[in-house]
């Protein structure tokens, strides 16, 4: 899925693909090159410190010190820089159909809706009789894409898509064994986090978690135990709910599994709660075990820069770009 495509020049041969995302703290990339099988090699991946004002000369720098030119760039927006929503599929087709999607979600944004950025993707097709298909439609105002364009352009960048969190994660879902199946998958950041369940590549359900890893591995040296406690309770609940709607709402086998992506500080007494208290099938996700990388991942490392990873494989999943 994208939500923009911009083609500023033909080449012959890109040596794969660099995703960016900017943080408020700095910029997380992946470097993944592909060799003549189209296999996917991480070649780099870092995250960045550095405030706004230095963006554009450090990426200026990482862009030259790597030769990035040639690559085709994944710019990847954070949470906060657009909004999914589902709605009804309308029944109409080609330009109609677009143009239903924005009259449809115009009430719901907060700015005119002639200033965003539109796309959808359906979601898979319910097994319940007479199920009402239904489309998941991602909104960016163009503001914004038009910032991180043209700053990645200034870097020295060849921008072609850009990607949302759902996908990105979506992609690493999908190279983990219970992908036949269907697996979930939990991405915690500091003080927030997502979940996607995908089956066989199509995304099932992608939902934010107000909670984040600071919150639930007790980074607070003398946390308040009975908030502590809740916030998990919380977190666990929010899991077994998205997996009993995905079950309930499409008709299908249950998805038990869960993987949680390393965390920078106790990744196992997490993995662990959810499963001896709340009989998840969850463990610990190690990127490096189903992504060759060039050199080791630290957790944290892994934790901050998942998202990029995933919007760096676009091509070895065999997805349009």
């Amino acid at each position: 899925m994208r939500l923009l495509q911009k083609l500023l020049k033909k080449r012959t041969h890109s040596p794969g693909i660099v995703a960016i995302s900017f943080l408020a703290n700095g910029f997380a990339v992946a470097e993944m090159r592909y060799s003549e099988h189209n296999r996917p090699n991480l070649h780099y991946c870092e995250f960045v410190a550095s405030s706004e004002r230095q963006f554009l000369p450090k990426l200026e720098a990482l862009v030259k010190n790597r030769n990035l030119e040639d690559y085709d760039c994944h710019i990847l927006l954070t949470p906060d820089q657009y909004r999914s929503m589902t709605i009804e599929m309308p029944a109409l087709s080609g330009e109609e159909i677009k143009q239903a999607v924005r009259w449809r979600i115009g009430d719901l944004l907060d700015y005119p809706v002639e200033q965003a950025i539109i796309d959808f993707y359906p979601l898979p097709q319910s097994n319940r009789a007479n199920s009402t298909p239904m489309l998941e439609v991602v909104a960016c105002a163009d503001h914004v894409a038009s910032r991180l364009i043209q700053l990645c352009e200034q870097a020295g960048l060849n921008v072609k898509v850009i990607d949302v969190q759902e996908t990105a994660l979506r992609n690493l879902a999908t190279l983990l064994r219970e992908n036949e199946q269907g697996i979930a998958l939990l991405h915690l950041q500091k003080d927030s986090g997502r979940i996607v369940i995908q089956k066989q590549g199509s995304l099932y359900l992608s939902r934010k978690i107000g909670v984040g890893y600071a919150q639930l591995a007790g980074d607070d040296p003398h946390p308040d135990q009975a908030e502590h406690y809740t916030e998990q309770n919380a977190v666990a609940l929010e899991i077994q709910r998205s997996l009993d709607f995905v079950e309930n709402v499409f008709d299908i086998p249950p998805i038990s599994g869960l993987a949680v992506v390393l965390l920078p500080v106790d990744t196992q007494q997490v993995v662990n709660f959810l499963s001896i208290h709340h009989g998840i099938t969850a463990r610990a996700l190690d990127l490096s075990a189903i992504v060759h990388c060039d050199s080791v991942l630290n957790d944290a490392t892994q934790n901050i820069c998942a998202p990029v990873i995933g919007a760096s494989l676009r091509r070895s999943l065999g997805l349009k770009s």
